[in-house]
C-alpha cells in the first residue's frame, strides 16, 4: 500500500478521495475488529473522513496523513464501545454475505464451532494488555509497526515488543 503522505502543499479534494480509496478497507477492518457491525463500520469510516476534513479546514496540512486518520478511528472506536448505541451483534444478512463472498455454506455444526472459536479468540484478546490488544488491531487493519507507533505515541521497538508478546500469549492460549 502506498504511503499517504501530506507535506506542505494544500490538500485537494482528490488527494481526500485517494485516501478514502486506499484507506476504507483497512479502517472498516479495523472498525470490525473492535466489534462494530458493518454498517456501524461504514458510518465510522466516514465520520473519520468528515473529521479529517474538519481538521484539514482549521488547520492545514498534515505531515503523515494515515497515522492521523488511524489515531481519530483509534479515537472513535473507543467512543463507541463507552457509547450506549454500540452494537455487538451482527445482522444475519452479514454472515450470510460473508459465506458466500468466501464461495462456501457452512454447516449448522461448522458454523457453531467457529463461532465458539471465535469467542475463544475475542477472550484470549481481551486478556492482552491495551497497548497489545491496540496493537494486534492496528497491525490486523494493514498498519506497519512505525505507522502504529504514531498512532500509539511510542517507539517502533516498543510496538515490536508488545506485538511479539501479544502474539506468545496468543499462541499459548486454546484456540
Amino acid at each position: 500500500m502506498p504511503e499517504i503522505a501530506i507535506m506542505t502543499d494544500p490538500v485537494s479534494s482528490a488527494d481526500i478521495s485517494t485516501a478514502f480509496d486506499s484507506l476504507r478497507g483497512p479502517l472498516q477492518r479495523y472498525f470490525r475488529i473492535h466489534g462494530l457491525g458493518r454498517e456501524d463500520a461504514e458510518e465510522a469510516v466516514q465520520e473519520t473522513f468528515l473529521r479529517l476534513h474538519r481538521h484539514l479546514a482549521q488547520n492545514g496540512p498534515q505531515t503523515t496523513l494515515r497515522g492521523w486518520i488511524f489515531e481519530v478511528a483509534r479515537n472513535l472506536a473507543l467512543n463507541e464501545f463507552k457509547s450506549a448505541r454500540r452494537r455487538r451483534t451482527e445482522a444475519l444478512d452479514d454472515r450470510a454475505d460473508a459465506h458466500r463472498a468466501a464461495g462456501r455454506e457452512k454447516t449448522p455444526e461448522q458454523q457453531a464451532i467457529h463461532n465458539q472459536r471465535m469467542q475463544r479468540l475475542d477472550a484470549a484478546i481481551g486478556r492482552l494488555s491495551v497497548q497489545q490488544r491496540e496493537c494486534v488491531r492496528l497491525r490486523a487493519s494493514g498498519l506497519k509497526y512505525r505507522e502504529i507507533a504514531d498512532v500509539l505515541g511510542i517507539g517502533t521497538s516498543s510496538v515490536g515488543e508488545l506485538m511479539e508478546r501479544a502474539l506468545s500469549q496468543l499462541s499459548e492460549e486454546d484456540l
